[in-house]
Order: C-alpha cells, then structure tokens, then sequence
C-alpha cells in the first residue's frame, strides 16, 4: 500500500528526530535527488552522505518544524534545530513525492555555533 505524502514525511522527520539513517533513506526512492547549495547527491547513497553530514552538524539536536504547507505531491517546510554545540534557525526545504517515496528534496540551512 502506497503512503500518503504525509506518511511519509512523518515517517521521516520521526527517523531524523531519532538519528536513524536507516529509517531516513528508506524513504527515498532509489533515483532521488537531493539537492543542496554545495551540489546535487543522487540516490539512496547520496541521500545517506548528506543526513550523515547534517546529523554530525547538528548533533542531538532539538528539531521544530513550524511550517508545513502540502500541495498535492510537494511539501515546503521551514524547520529550526539547535543542538548543544550548534544550531540552524533557517532551514528550508522543498520535497517532491513520486511512488512510496521521496523524488526530489532541497535543503538550505546556516549552521552558527551555540557558544
């Protein structure tokens, strides 16, 4: 049974909040893009490089996602993290569903130091 592209985001944003990578590349489909200021990562691979990256950026961080506006297949959120050594307080996203997973995602997002 396909998910909703809701599903699949609180699918998501549940395997971030735990940092289980595992959980977070499960929900992408095996061509996805995901595409960031410093390049483009393709598929589950690339997908798994770039949550590694955020996750040592970000470390046990606390996460709020205040917007969530869904249109059909594409989500824009607007989402806050702020670990004990860092935080991004602008993060933006967009993502685009296809199938039982996620096509396309684009992350922006300052990292600054908390101290």
């Amino acid at each position: 049974m396909t998910r909703t592209p809701q599903q699949i985001f609180e699918h998501h944003a549940g395997a971030l909040i735990a940092g289980d990578i595992d959980g977070i590349v499960a929900d992408y489909n095996e061509d996805a893009l995901f595409i960031t200021p410093r390049g483009v990562r393709h598929g589950k691979d690339g997908v798994r490089a770039a949550f590694t990256e955020l996750l040592i950026d970000l470390p046990d961080a606390k996460w709020d996602v205040p917007t969530q506006i869904f249109e059909k297949d594409v989500l824009f959120i607007e989402w806050n993290a702020v670990s004990a050594s860092r935080r991004a307080m602008d993060g933006i996203d967009t993502f685009v569903f296809e199938g039982d997973g996620i096509r396309v995602q684009t992350v922006r997002y300052t990292l600054e130091s908390t101290g």
